[in-house]
């Protein structure tokens, strides 16, 4: 479990990590610089060979989008989740997304009600009694809604994980509903 635990925190601190300091930033500019935010996440869940089901409530995904003057934006992703019911197992998922805007919105960097595409790759560290590591990759589509001095994020995403770790290959289809805060 250690070990599932340091290559988490290991992941999620490589990608804070590779944000620019302030004096590196083009012309010095003032305003916000992250977008950091949490969402709900329910999907439905359905491994290759076997029977289907929702999950809800948990995961939560953690994020810090890292905003820009241009259409992408890279945004690396955490979520944790924790299952208690019959045998206790963890979830630690590290991933990368890249957010692509459709147009050109409103607000800080211009992303309020703008819809986006987002595409990424994650890494599953699975902790149930045995521990094993698979690869997915995910997509989906998203737009920002003004939410006071936040925004409420709506994203409807597929998601498609790898076999491995003795674990079958999974097609998950589901929503992200969460809040953004600049920083």
């Amino acid at each position: 479990m250690m070990k599932l635990l340091f290559s988490g925190l290991l992941v999620g601190s490589l990608a804070l990590l590779s944000v620019p300091a302030s004096a590196q930033r083009k012309g010095g500019t003032l305003g916000p610089r992250q977008e950091i935010g949490a969402d709900f996440t329910g999907f439905y869940n359905k491994p290759s060979g076997g029977s289907g089901g929702i999950d809800l409530g948990m995961p939560v995904d953690i994020r810090v989008g890292f905003l820009t003057h241009n259409k992408l934006m890279w945004e690396p992703r955490l979520s944790f989740q924790y299952s208690s019911g019959g045998a206790t197992s963890y979830i630690i998922v590290p991933g990368v997304n890249v957010l692509y805007q459709l147009k050109r919105g409103t607000g800080p960097y211009n992303l309020m009600r703008a819809p986006y595409v987002t595409g990424g790759v994650a890494l599953n560290f699975y902790d149930i009694g045995t521990s094993w590591t698979q690869v997915s990759l995910g997509g989906g589509v998203g737009k920002r809604v003004p939410y006071g001095s936040s925004a409420a994020r709506f994203e409807g995403f597929f998601g498609y994980t790898f076999k491995g770790g003795g674990a079958p290959s999974s097609f998950a289809i589901g929503t992200r509903i969460g809040l953004s805060f600049w920083h």
